[in-house]
């Protein structure tokens, strides 16, 4: 036991120095640690307590099921990762003499909030493309007349339906009836692509066999990880929407996130438009045009920004949603059978489903060092020198490929506090979807609004029942302990399993203390200098924009300035007129709110805005295909 022991972390430890040293040996470190995981399934086989009682025989298959499961998942997770994604840059140019494709710009929308959708209207409509060659549609399934009146004043196509059959993918398959042009790109409502979107994307359908163009999801505000515990975190979802989507993209399985991509309407038309009979359309209509044997591109740069979910229950709606309408494509076109697809791909999509399904094993890991402090359930029968020789090699080995291939955007400690958090709801969102228990379809609110500090008792409920039997079964153990009644070694490993799993759920009770949110709209830093000039009272002020939103901007001035609040403000941006109103002035410091602004101006101030886009904690350094300057404008600002 003791010379595998140190065999096998000998090999872990000089690998991953030379992974670290060169990307390119990291393979050698994923085989060395593939075997490490099969040797120490092999052992756990032998651990499976056979002469225990019948309720420790069943609990110890469940928990070796368990294990196998998640190294079977770990498996999948190695084997992305050990293609590298190598994408060879295209451009406009790359259509030589013909004329670049015409996109139809698709914004869908429901309940959103129309200060959000004027957002991403105007963003949109500014985007860096020849103005002939695209064009901006609302697909409003809300059927509000204010929005439609919206879409009129600020040039927008409008469409809309009578009826909301099939969800959002209706939505979209009633816009392609309506639209005309080669491709189609598809934005969520709070959306706000920056002005090279097209640029960077449109080049890739050059190629013909491309059906569709994924960017990742990236967020310019905090998550509700970033946000409640005040850390310095990448988004919870970079781990997917960059190193996964990446990864998968390697063996053309990306998974299309419902937005930010850009497709071959011919394509779509062809597997019969976008699939109903699921709540995750995006996921199913990705994996049918692989399927048919189209390619799908990955452009791993952040070119379109949107809104995370800010609370705990907007989390899990949003995740609940996702659970299900993954697990019903995977009923539907299960990919072990779906024809077409490669053997890469059947597992890139299986890890997929896999993921959902680990919330139970997750589950199965909290459940069982409780039974064993309170009930004395032998679920393993070894010695704890036995365990550790066998199990340290097969965990290290883990926490270094983690390391290796993803080192900035995941560890093994906050998968574990990201899955402790989430599993007990996402474990119920896995037996309605296989037992089909219809559920209704919930829209992610993006314009929640807070005035106080609040705890989310109801989310955080079944953690703090876990966290009750818990510390029950610590001082329970603890007397049994000194009773004699139980193994100081059994006790001492449960004792440290139950308090890596109490670590999680503690992170859970912080994130539901939920902090305020004052205001609906986000805003944006501003981080290039924009000059500001202030004319009252025949005295000018200068000062520079700090912060801009789709409601209003803040300024700081470089000396003291007084006025009223509610007062009429005139921002003049290169000449053009921008009507606010003074909402707080502090000093130095100056707030305002837009009046009725024309297209125009709300467009040049949606340039401002997109353009100082950026993730709360970016980790990537984005590939730069070609530097694009953007000239900083001028602002001079009078108060009447």
């Amino acid at each position: 036991m003791y010379r595998y022991l140190v065999t096998m972390l000998s090999l872990l430890i000089i690998s991953f120095v030379i992974a670290k040293s060169n990307s390119k040996y990291r393979n050698i470190l994923i085989i060395i640690n593939l075997i490490a995981c099969i040797i120490y399934l092999v052992w756990r086989l032998g651990a499976i307590p056979l002469h225990d009682g019948w309720f420790s025989l069943i609990m110890g298959i469940i928990l070796y099921l368990a294990e196998t499961f998640g190294i079977i998942s770990f498996f999948n997770f190695q084997y992305l990762f050990m293609k590298r994604y190598k994408l060879v840059a295209r451009t406009l140019a790359d259509f030589k003499d013909k004329e670049v494709p015409f996109v139809d710009v698709l914004i869908c929308t429901y309940n959103e909030p129309k200060e959000i959708l004027l957002m991403t209207m105007m963003a949109a409509s500014n985007l860096n493309y020849p103005s002939d060659r695209f064009q901006v549609h609302l697909c409003d399934d809300g059927r509000r007349d204010e929005i439609r009146k919206l879409c009129k004043k600020y040039g927008i196509d409008y469409i809309t339906r009578d009826d909301n059959a099939g969800a959002k993918a209706g939505n979209i398959n009633n816009a392609l009836k309506q639209i005309h042009g080669d491709l189609f790109a598809v934005l969520d409502a709070d959306m706000l692509p920056k002005e090279n979107f097209l640029q960077r994307t449109v080049g890739y359908f050059s190629d013909e066999d491309v059906a569709f163009v994924q960017t990742p999801q990236v967020y310019y505000n905090k998550d509700m990880y970033q946000y409640n515990l005040k850390k310095k975190l990448p988004n919870e979802q970079d781990f997917f929407m960059r190193d996964i989507q990446e990864a998968r993209a390697a063996n053309n399985s990306v998974l299309h996130v419902g937005t930010n991509a850009l497709f071959r309407k011919d394509y779509v038309l062809k597997i019969g438009g976008y699939p109903t009979w699921s709540i995750t359309e995006d996921m199913a209509v990705g994996m049918l045009l692989q399927a048919a044997g189209y390619r799908s591109v990955f452009v791993n740069e952040e070119l379109v920004f949107g809104l995370s979910a800010t609370t705990f229950q907007e989390l899990v709606k949003q995740r609940d949603r996702w659970c299900r309408g993954n697990l019903q494509v995977q009923k539907r076109h299960n990919p072990l059978f779906t024809k077409g697809l490669t053997t890469a791909q059947k597992i890139a999509y299986i890890d997929g489903t896999m993921y959902w399904f680990a919330n139970l094993q997750k589950m199965i890991y909290i459940v069982c060092p409780l039974l064993y402090l309170i009930f004395h359930t032998v679920i393993l029968r070894c010695t704890l020198p036995e365990l550790m020789s066998m199990y340290l090699p097969f965990f290290i080995g883990q926490v270094m490929i983690f390391k290796i291939l993803l080192p900035n955007t995941r560890s093994m400690l906050w998968a574990h506090f990201y899955e402790i958090v989430m599993a007990p709801h996402l474990v119920i969102s896995v037996l309605k979807e296989m037992l089909n228990i219809n559920v209704k379809f919930n829209v992610t609110a993006k314009d929640t609004v807070f005035d106080h500090r609040f705890f989310q008792a109801r989310m955080v409920a079944p953690h703090l029942i876990l966290m009750g039997i818990t510390i029950f079964a610590w001082f329970l153990a603890y007397s049994s302990l000194k009773n004699g009644t139980i193994n100081f070694g059994s006790y001492l490993l449960n004792m440290f399993w139950s308090g890596y799993n109490i670590a999680g759920i503690i992170i859970a009770l912080k994130v539901a203390w939920q902090k305020p949110i004052y205001r609906k709209i986000e805003r944006i830093k501003i981080t290039q200098y924009v000059p500001v000039e202030i004319e009252y009272q025949q005295k000018r002020y200068h000062g520079s924009i700090k912060d801009i939103s789709g409601a209003g901007m803040g300024i700081l001035l470089n000396e003291a300035f007084e006025t009223e609040k509610g007062k009429l403000a005139h921002i003049y941006l290169n000449g053009t007129k921008l009507s606010c109103r003074v909402v707080r002035e502090d000093n130095r410091w100056l707030a305002v709110r837009y009046g009725n602004l024309a297209p125009d101006e709300y467009k040049t101030l949606m340039k401002l805005l997109t353009r100082n886009l950026t993730t709360q904690f970016d980790v990537h350094r984005t590939q730069k295909y070609y530097q694009e300057k953007s000239p900083v404008n001028t602002m001079k600002l009078s108060v009447h």
